[in-house]
């Protein structure tokens, strides 16, 4: 099974979300996130991933939501983390995001969200950012 981590930054009352700039998802919108290494924990994946593809650090909170998802072929296991931005301005890899925003939770159906992250979202809606 594949593992990916996954944030949830929120500032005054606003979530980031960034839009898929190449494969399969090509400009759908998703919590910012990626691929579990060999070696590192989840929170260490995050945070990593947050610094090369947007260029902030983070700091990982809590767990927000855990779920399976199914691509044709593959399992993946999704944590999604609250977290917080600590240094940087968002600044997306190209080759990855092709944009970034800040969006108020009952915003986020205003975006066509990857699978994965639409019920987490919908969770974050109900739930407030904070």
């Amino acid at each position: 099974m594949l593992h990916v981590a996954a944030a949830i930054i929120c500032r005054e009352g606003r979530v980031l979300i960034c839009q898929r700039a190449a494969g399969k998802l090509a400009h759908l919108w998703e919590f910012p996130g990626g691929k579990l290494e060999q070696g590192e924990t989840l929170e260490e994946c995050i945070i990593r991933e947050c610094k090369e593809e947007l260029a902030i650090d983070i700091k990982v909170k809590k767990v927000f939501d855990r779920r399976k998802y199914r691509d044709p072929g593959k399992e993946i296991l999704f944590t999604f983390f609250q977290a917080e931005l600590q240094k940087g301005e968002v600044t997306p890899l190209r080759e990855i995001h092709e944009n970034a925003c800040w969006v108020a939770p009952e915003e986020l159906d205003q975006y066509e969200l990857c699978p994965a992250d639409r019920l987490t979202a919908a969770k974050l809606k109900e739930n407030g950012s904070q």
